[in-house]
């Protein structure tokens, strides 16, 4: 049925303009599938089993060069193979990272510097530091705006759960972060240079050595402000697909997922049939 929809299709390489790589897992292992989906036309346009730079370059091999030139935008995480994928087979497309992968880079080395702090005052023996910094997991995570009424009394005992403020610091760099990806690009430029020099200088060691991350992507987060992109769309239809892949089990072959993702995923025009009059 798939491949009967498909070839009734005008193609889903004509007229792209931006479009999003990211994996999603359908089995247990690490079994992922590859995903590229068109920003502007919300929709599916890939799906192979698989993950990684190979994979990708599969999907720029299927398209011909007027299709690979109209690209312009390549969004996704910050996976490295991505990259020099986009620049040998894209080379005029701007590669943009996902704002929530930024954050999310943020948010795992706020919850390292968390789970030293909790390791070293147990081995210390500091119950009343321990004590303090019970509920405080998901509070310094989590936006200023969402915490409930305990993980709000959580996060007020922060700054006394730590002599030295690290985890409090880090959790005022976590949102300065998170705020300067939403603002214009210049005051954006000016903040994300401020943020580098006060992560670099923090003396917290995991904030430290993400500094040396941002600092080395700097180009690419700019460019993410400028242009505006997200992985938005694509983080929605990974969630469409995850639901397809619950409706999957059972299936034993992938192409079977795959051909129900474009399916549900893909924007075809499904005609039912009509009884005749």
């Amino acid at each position: 049925v798939a491949e009967r929809v498909k070839a009734s299709m005008p193609s889903p390489f004509d007229g792209l303009t931006a479009i999003g790589v990211d994996g999603t897992s359908y089995r247990k292992g690490h079994t992922y599938l590859a995903v590229v989906v068109d920003h502007e036309r919300h929709r599916v346009i890939r799906a192979r089993d698989g993950y990684g730079r190979d994979v990708f370059g599969l999907f720029f091999k299927a398209l011909t060069p007027e299709q690979r030139a109209s690209i312009k935008v390549v969004t996704g995480d910050g996976a490295r193979w991505i990259d020099p994928c986009v620049a040998e087979r894209c080379p005029n497309a701007e590669r943009v990272l996902d704002g929530f992968h930024i954050v999310s880079w943020m948010t795992d080395a706020l919850d390292k510097v968390r789970k030293r702090l909790w390791n070293q005052a147990r081995r210390d023996g500091d119950e009343k530091t321990m004590e303090r910094m019970r509920g405080v997991k998901y509070a310094v995570l989590k936006n200023p705006g969402d915490l409930t009424g305990r993980q709000s009394e959580a996060f007020e005992n922060i700054r006394s759960a730590d002599p030295r403020g690290q985890l409090y610091r880090a959790w005022q760099l976590k949102e300065l972060l998170r705020t300067l990806l939403k603002h214009p690009i210049g005051q954006a430029t000016t903040e994300l240079n401020r943020w580098v020099f006060r992560a670099s200088h923090s003396r917290i060691p995991e904030i430290v050595e993400l500094a040396k991350k941002i600092r080395r992507r700097r180009p690419d987060i700019l460019r993410t402000i400028r242009l505006g992109y997200s992985n938005a769309r694509l983080e929605a239809s990974d969630n469409r697909i995850k639901a397809t892949i619950r409706m999957a089990y059972g299936l034993h072959h992938v192409t079977n997922l795959i051909a129900l993702v474009m399916l549900r995923c893909g924007g075809p025009d499904i005609r039912l049939p009509q009884p005749a009059i």
